[in-house]
C-alpha cells in the first residue's frame, strides 16, 4: 500500500505561521500621544518666518530654497549659504504664505545680499569638502534686504546665546512629519557645547568616508536635537533638519539659523549659526543699508 504523501500539510502550517505573523506585524497599534507644541503654524502666528525663493526662468510660480526670519521691516536673516554668489534679482522673498502650493501673503524683491568674507562657501557641502574643512567652522549667517517693507512684525535676535537645556522652537516648511510644503513647527532643547562637539565629530570619518557638516566651533554654533513626547515608549518629535536658515527661537528671540543636520533622526542634534556671536555686527549692517540702500 503507497504512502500517503503530507506535503500538503506542511504547506499548509507554514502559510498559517506566516501569515500569523503578518496579522501581527501589521496589527493596529494605538497612536502615540501628540507632542506639545509640534504642528502647523499659521501665519499670523508667526508672521516673521519667511521662505527664500527663487524666480525661475521663463516665469511660474517662485521656487523655494530656504528659510529666513525676518528682523527688521527691510532684513531678513537666513544662513550664509542660501544667499552666497546670489544675485538678488533671481530671488524674491515669500511673506505670510504658511501653505506654499497656495498664493497667500506677498512677494518682496530682494535690493541686496551680505555674508560673511570668511563664510561657508556657496553650495555647502562638495562630495570630500566635509573630509578636509578646517578644525573650526565658518560662519554660516546671511542678510538679506528686501526692496520694500515686509508689512509684518519681525523677530528681534538674541544678544546672548542661550544655555543648555533652553527649550525652543524649530520652524521650518521641511519639518512637517508628511515633509509637506506647510509651515510647521517642533520643540527642541539647546544642548550643551560638549555634546554638540561629539556630535559634529561623529558626524565625520574617513572610513567609510562621511562628508557632512563643518566643525563644531561653540562661537560660531549652536546645536538642538527633538523632545520626547509624554508618556514611556512614545516617539520624538517628528523632525526634518532639511530647512536651511530656518528659525530657532528661544525666549521669543531669534537664536539660531539652521546651517546643517547629519541625520532626519530627532535625537541627532541639528547645528544652527549662533545669532548672538553676529547680532551686533548685523545691527550695524542693517543701520548702514537702512542709509544708503545696501550694504557696505
Amino acid at each position: 500500500m503507497a504512502r500517503r504523501r503530507r506535503w500538503p500539510l506542511a504547506v499548509l502550517a507554514v502559510v498559517v505561521l506566516v501569515g500569523g505573523l503578518a496579522v501581527w506585524t501589521y496589527r493596529p497599534r494605538p497612536v502615540p500621544p501628540p507632542v506639545p507644541g509640534n504642528g502647523p503654524v499659521r501665519a499670523a502666528d508667526a508672521p516673521w518666518v519667511v521662505a527664500l525663493a527663487d524666480r525661475p526662468d521663463g516665469g511660474g510660480p517662485p521656487v523655494k530654497q530656504c528659510a529666513g526670519t525676518l528682523v527688521a521691516p527691510r532684513a531678513v536673516v537666513t544662513a550664509g549659504h542660501c544667499v552666497a554668489r546670489r544675485e538678488p534679482s533671481a530671488m524674491v522673498v515669500l511673506v505670510g504664505r504658511a501653505d506654499l502650493r497656495t498664493g497667500a501673503g506677498t512677494e518682496v524683491g530682494v535690493a541686496d545680499l551680505w555674508t560673511p568674507p570668511d563664510g561657508v562657501p556657496a553650495g555647502g557641502d562638495g562630495v570630500l569638502t566635509g573630509l578636509v574643512r578646517p578644525r573650526t567652522s565658518p560662519p554660516d549667517i546671511g542678510l538679506v534686504l528686501l526692496d520694500s517693507p515686509a508689512g509684518v512684525a519681525p523677530l528681534p535676535m538674541a544678544g546672548t546665546g542661550p544655555p543648555a537645556g533652553s527649550p525652543a522652537r524649530y520652524l521650518g516648511w521641511r519639518v512637517s512629519p508628511q515633509d509637506e510644503p506647510v509651515l510647521w513647527q517642533s520643540p527642541e532643547v539647546v544642548l550643551d557645547d560638549a555634546v554638540c562637539t561629539a556630535a559634529a565629530r561623529d558626524a565625520r570619518s574617513v572610513v567609510p568616508p562621511v562628508a557632512h557638516g563643518w566643525s563644531y566651533d561653540p562661537a560660531d554654533y549652536l546645536c538642538t536635537a527633538g523632545t520626547a513626547a509624554p508618556g514611556p515608549g512614545t516617539p520624538m518629535a517628528p523632525h526634518r533638519p532639511t530647512d536651511s536658515g530656518a528659525p530657532v527661537v528661544v525666549g521669543g528671540r531669534l537664536a539660531g539659523v539652521n546651517a546643517w543636520g547629519p541625520d532626519p533622526d530627532p535625537a541627532v542634534p541639528d547645528f544652527h549659526a549662533r545669532v548672538a556671536t553676529y547680532a551686533a555686527g548685523l545691527t550695524r549692517l542693517l543701520d548702514a543699508a537702512g542709509r544708503t540702500g545696501r550694504f557696505p
